[in-house]
């Protein structure tokens, strides 16, 4: 089926011969300023007999896919039979918490110098099904050492083990890219954090230093699905990467860049000390690093934890950070002085809210009187009052269904991308389909926001609820609009 859209293209003005230019001195800046004018002008509302929906915004506390506070939970092999747990999952998921997201820790600390057994796979598959089950995705690390004691080094394999190990987890990574939300990259280091390293440079500072740095960053890159993104501890890592593979500019990711495929796109970050000094404990090395960051998350995952209570986690700080570094996801457990701060003073609601996306409607603007077998429109203004954009890949669909016999469903896929739904701007666009020749009577009008994966698609669990009241309905998973009726 045909799905048509509609944009506005803004044209710019050609040059000027230099002949004309003394004739038009006067008047070519004022026609310029009214040629930029139009150029800037966001698309006008349909007119003039559309029907008008308007939409109130809810503060209900309620989960959403790939979004908010999560569960850390750490699988080593001393005991082999241990997986995610469905009910606590399903538990975690409506509780207060509204928990849709785990961060797997797995540590290979027993397999350093070899294969991963095949048990500990097997176990890594089981929990990617649970969380399917459960409906829930994960953050995923894979590390060696959980101290940064000297005693217990080396804090990570050889590169030739951490090269096998890649391999051997890849092809679990692909089959269950449907409920992975993205990869650290891990591996080098206490906790996966990339600094107390054994067997590549602790501080490096020259590029071949660096190099074997990079070497596990784009093997992890190769392994993980071409639909995630791989984090990394710190922006000034991707700064460096992009500089030493011929970005000399180290520049953030562009709106024309974004989600593109290329490694610069499928790089994010986490931020693992995150309010808890001046530079977070080394996680920025001054304002160029912030300021990277700030605009690089704008079309990147940003999540992690906190690690020390200071004024720097005070709530009216924090808040603006999260905003600033487009956070998506943060731990519930850790560091629990800061939470639990958060809690007393009455901001962590705030912060729940706001996690990654929160997509309001405004207003709609619909066909009023709709044909069977001809073009229907729906205009639609929306706010995103989270911190950050949808990240992942995001369907977006109008459906229609018979008011009288809802076995009688249509639904249009839209070219909408909801991942450049920024926060904090309001978006307005138009949603277009024809509708099918077979139509007559009442249809609820309904907006739905897929998981793009077929084994995800049609669980309303994964769907997106959209922050109004009396939209969502949790058996499907669809945003109620409103009814019409086709003629």
């Amino acid at each position: 089926m045909l799905i048509e859209g509609a944009g506005v293209v803004a044209h710019r003005p050609t040059s000027v011969p230099f002949f004309y230019r003394m004739v038009m001195r006067n008047i070519f800046p004022v026609a310029l300023c009214a040629l930029l004018l139009v150029a800037c002008t966001p698309p006008e509302e349909p007119k003039p007999n559309g029907k008008v929906v308007e939409f109130t915004e809810t503060e209900d506390l309620f989960p959403n896919p790939e979004r908010g506070l999560y569960i850390q939970t750490y699988y080593t092999s001393a005991d082999l039979s241990a997986v995610a747990n469905v009910s606590v999952i399903n538990y975690n998921r409506m509780a207060d918490a509204n928990v849709t997201v785990y961060l797997h820790s797995y540590y290979l600390t027993d397999y350093m110098e070899s294969d991963i057994p095949q048990e500990f796979l097997d176990r890594f598959e089981k929990n990617m099904n649970a969380l399917r089950e459960g409906g829930a995705k994960a953050v995923l690390r894979f590390s060696y050492k959980s101290s940064m004691d000297t005693k217990d080094a080396p804090w990570n394999a050889k590169p030739e083990w951490i090269h096998k190990h890649i391999d051997q987890i890849a092809p679990y990574l692909q089959k269950h890219a449907d409920v992975i939300l993205c990869v650290q990259c891990g591996l080098l280091g206490s906790w996966g954090e990339w600094y107390y390293v054994s067997y590549y440079r602790m501080n490096p500072s020259k590029d071949e230093d660096y190099e074997p740095r990079w070497e596990v960053l784009e093997h992890m890159l190769r392994a993980v699905p071409e639909s995630r993104q791989v984090a990394l501890r710190t922006p000034m890592y991707k700064m460096r990467y992009l500089k030493m593979r011929g970005d000399s500019a180290s520049s953030p990711i562009t709106a024309a860049e974004a989600y593109n495929g290329s490694f610069k796109s499928r790089i994010c970050g986490h931020n693992d000390c995150f309010v808890s000094s001046s530079n977070d404990v080394g996680t920025y090395s001054g304002p160029a690093s912030r300021d990277f960051w700030a605009e690089d998350t704008k079309y990147t995952f940003m999540g992690g934890e906190t690690c020390e209570k200071c004024s720097y986690s005070q709530a009216d700080k924090a808040i603006p950070e999260m905003e600033r570094f487009h956070w998506s996801y943060l731990n519930l457990g850790y560091r629990e002085e800061v939470t639990s701060m958060w809690r007393k003073d009455g901001s962590m609601k705030t912060i729940q809210r706001r996690l990654g996306y929160r997509l309001v409607l405004k207003k709609a603007i619909v066909t009023p009187a709709p044909k069977a077998g001809q073009k229907f429109d729906a205009y639609f203004v929306l706010n995103n009052v989270g911190f950050a954009a949808p990240m992942n890949k995001r369907g977006l669909e109008l459906i229609l269904v018979s008011a009288s016999d809802p076995s009688k469903k249509f639904v249009y896929p839209q070219t909408e991308d909801p991942r450049f739904w920024l926060p904090g701007e309001e978006h307005k666009f138009t949603l277009s389909c024809t509708l099918d020749a077979s139509m007559k009577g009442e249809y609820k009008l309904y907006m739905n926001l897929p998981d793009p994966y077929e084994s995800l698609h049609n669980d309303p669990r994964y769907s997106i609820r959209l922050a109004n009241k009396d939209v969502w309905d949790e058996t499907t998973g669809y945003n109620y609009l409103t009814t019409v009726t086709v003629e």
